[in-house]
């Protein structure tokens, strides 16, 4: 761009013909306060950052050299002044600083206004001004252009003596113009570019982890709060350390630029829940292959995790059912034979002999087959309504001898309204049972075994059996239900797995909250009978 052909005689006489003296120093007429001037700098808050900082360096190269930087706005509001103090305190005086406004009208000839009006490069220098105060200086200024929608955002200008004028002055604004406008380009580039990789990490499903060089947490996305049960707020723009679980391989990223795709991580989180995720991480590269930073990804795959596990699971009951089904029989029927002919030659054993003990191995070994048929045959169940606080108090007094004998005594908290379910009663106080014996095992020395019975909001009542036993470990809790699995000595694990089965044909809940060596509380909920609704 070259400096417009103006013809300088032509402007002065239109300053004549609008009453213009050119003898006097004209007041600007329009000036910003100070509010007008901060809302002009948020306006065009970076535009000003990237002239300042070429101006910045530009100043520092100066250094003795009377010049001043400004920058105006598109409507020629100076909003930035930066250069020699000396120049700039005489300038001030004048009505030039912050906030004042270049027009033709009041200011005559001024780089400023040209600059804007034809947008091209303006030099006004010395006698070239039409006010003779004026004659000692030599102006230049420079249209920046938006490079996205090409207007104009307003212009930069040198101010200097005429001493020290020079057209290389033109050249370099010029050169800076196309610098700052390259940089306002690169800036709306970023931002685009910004709002797209928000986008992606807000909207996507996996978590989203990003570090620079340093190993500090730059990014940290909402599905990567969820997962790790850490907060945006607390971990951004903190070392990788903080992330526990991943840290040794994001530390291998950066270090070794390391990649990993598709490994498989189970941790806990700090609020106690267990967690399975699939894991990639790969270290970020600029245009010449360094590493800057690291990218990780995590999928969670905690109930893909659980579903194998049910599948596994189910896939050991159906071995046992078609075990039980196909041998349970024949192993009854010989079994059933041995114990009778053992019976029949009880007097051919001598005394102090291991006659009852035989025996009770071969009722423990019928006991299991029979555990077996249970899980097995599909059976058919008959409903009927019936109270539960019923149920339990005749479940009781079945239980009361046996716990007497072992110094349990049973405290009930039942309350006076019924609680009418649809159930099979004979099933439930097979769980009742086998729950009371559980409990009671759990303090051989003794203890207090609660039942408490409530309605639990409109539509189910709340059944808790709770005991001062030794109780479990929470690792042991989420293994019940495993085939084979148990916790007692002589146990098979079938108990618990029979339990579920009945509660779970009765639409109903079984939880089991535990401590070591402070007790257990199991509370089963089942929905009352339609008619019973209040």
């Amino acid at each position: 761009m070259k400096n417009i052909d103006v013809c300088f005689e032509t402007l002065k006489a239109q300053c004549k013909e609008q009453g213009l003296d050119p003898l006097s120093i004209p007041a600007f007429k329009d000036t910003l306060d100070m509010y007008e001037l901060q809302k002009k700098h948020s306006k065009h808050e970076k535009f000003l950052k990237v002239v300042n900082h070429f101006f910045e360096k530009f100043l520092s190269s100066m250094k003795g050299v009377p010049i001043l930087t400004a920058t105006t706005d598109e409507e020629g509001y100076m909003i930035l002044l930066r250069g020699d103090e000396t120049i700039k305190n005489t300038i001030n005086q004048l009505g030039v600083k912050e906030g004042c406004r270049f027009t033709e009208e009041v200011n005559g000839i001024n780089a400023i206004s040209l600059s804007l009006k034809h947008n091209r490069p303006i030099a006004i220098v010395g006698s070239q001004h039409y006010h003779h105060f004026l004659h000692v200086s030599a102006c230049y200024s420079v249209p920046i252009t938006d490079p996205v929608t090409e207007k104009i955002l307003g212009t930069i200008t040198f101010m200097t003596s005429v001493d020290h004028s020079s057209p290389l002055l033109l050249t370099l604004l010029l050169t800076m113009k196309d610098s700052i406008e390259r940089e306002l380009q690169l800036l709306r580039q970023n931002e685009k570019l910004n709002i797209m990789n928000q986008l992606i990490m807000d909207t996507t499903r996996n978590g989203m982890m990003v570090s620079d060089k340093a190993g500090k947490i730059i990014g940290f996305n909402h599905a990567a709060e969820h997962i790790t049960g850490l907060k945006k707020e607390t971990i951004l723009f903190q070392c990788i350390n903080q992330l526990e679980t991943f840290t040794p391989y994001l530390k291998n990223v950066l270090e070794e630029e390391q990649q990993y795709t598709d490994v498989e991580i189970s941790f806990v989180r700090k609020d106690g829940q267990e967690m399975t995720v699939l894991f990639d991480a790969l270290p970020i590269l600029d245009e010449e292959q360094q590493t800057i930073g690291a990218l990780a990804q995590m999928k969670d795959i905690t109930r893909r995790k659980q579903t194998e596990q049910l599948l596994l699971n189910a896939e050991k009951l159906a071995a046992v059912g078609q075990m039980a089904a196909s041998v349970a029989h024949e192993i009854r029927n010989p079994l059933t034979t041995v114990r009778g002919f053992i019976q029949l030659v009880k007097e051919d054993f001598k005394e102090g002999s291991h006659f009852h003990l035989v025996l009770d191995e071969i009722d423990r070994i019928n006991f299991i087959i029979s555990e077996f048929l249970v899980l097995s045959k599909p059976n058919v169940v008959h409903f009927h309504t019936k109270d539960v606080k019923q149920v339990l108090d005749e479940t009781i007094a079945l239980f009361q001898a046996q716990a007497s004998m072992n110094n349990t005594q049973i405290a009930t908290e039942f309350g006076n309204n019924e609680l009418i379910i649809n159930c099979n009663d004979n099933q439930l106080k097979q769980v009742f049972i086998n729950l009371f014996k559980n409990s009671m095992e759990a303090m051989p020395f003794g203890g207090k075994l609660t039942i408490r019975v409530n309605q639990k909001g409109k539509q189910a009542v709340s059944i808790q059996i709770i005991d001062e036993g030794e109780g479990m470990r929470e690792e042991q809790i989420q293994r019940l239900g495993t085939p084979f699995y148990t916790t007692k000595e002589t146990g098979t694990g079938l108990g618990y797995m029979i339990i579920k089965r009945i509660i779970e044909q009765h639409d109903g809940m079984l939880d089991i909250h535990s401590k070591a060596n402070k007790g257990t509380a199991v509370e089963i909920t089942l929905p009352l009978a339609v008619g019973a609704l209040r």
